[in-house]
């Protein structure tokens, strides 16, 4: 009953759903938004950086027959969500793949603090690189949720002859988890059909 009652109410206002942005899908977009001034992208999946504080200030000394050791840790953690919006602020390419260089955050005009995603053989724009920040060590990324095997690393999806390694958490059964940039496509196309009835002859 509920998969009907949704169907009608996208049948008569109209559907919003994600899709991967693929080059031929991007390349109609461009020829209608040239300075990608209102293009909005969005991540498949929750990422979830993690930087560890630069150096340690932890302080060490010997009292009371044992080793105490003090210290606050700073780390700071990044949070980019499946409904954050994003834009594009430069393209250039990797390997000759384009890459686009998105920006998740309203301060952040750059491409130093930038997130780089690269066109891949499966016509799709997967994560290649994130940004750095000043006074942390590199950012250790998550897919989805902070746990071990959903840590991102660079490495090939399906196949070696691939042009680019991208941040991906890889599976025991070979395959490789991306995160992709995907758009909202709000979809209405009313029908208004005619109809004719013959007459005969």
């Amino acid at each position: 009953m509920m998969s009907l009652m949704l169907a009608g109410t996208c049948g008569l206002a109209g559907c919003t759903r994600r899709m991967d942005l693929s080059p031929p899908e991007f390349d109609s977009l461009h020829r209608l938004d040239p300075e990608l001034m209102a293009l909005r992208v969005y991540p498949s999946r929750r990422l979830w950086s993690y930087y560890p504080q630069l150096g340690d200030n932890a302080t060490v000394d010997v009292t009371r027959r044992k080793v105490r050791v003090r210290g606050k840790r700073r780390p700071h953690e990044r949070l980019i969500l499946r409904r954050t919006p994003g834009r594009i602020v430069a393209t250039d390419t990797l390997n000759g793949m384009t890459r686009f260089w998105v920006n998740f955050f309203s301060e952040c005009t750059e491409i130093a603090c930038a997130y780089g995603f690269v066109q891949t053989e499966l016509q799709r724009y997967s994560l290649v690189s994130v940004p750095a920040l000043a006074n942390y060590e590199a950012p250790i990324s998550y897919r989805r949720t902070r746990l071990k095997r959903n840590k991102l690393r660079l490495l090939k999806q399906r196949s070696l002859a691939e042009s680019n390694e991208v941040l991906a958490a890889p599976r025991r059964s070979g395959k490789a988890r991306p995160l992709n940039l995907q758009i909202r496509r709000d979809k209405w196309r009313p029908t208004r059909k005619t109809r004719e009835k013959a007459d005969g002859v």
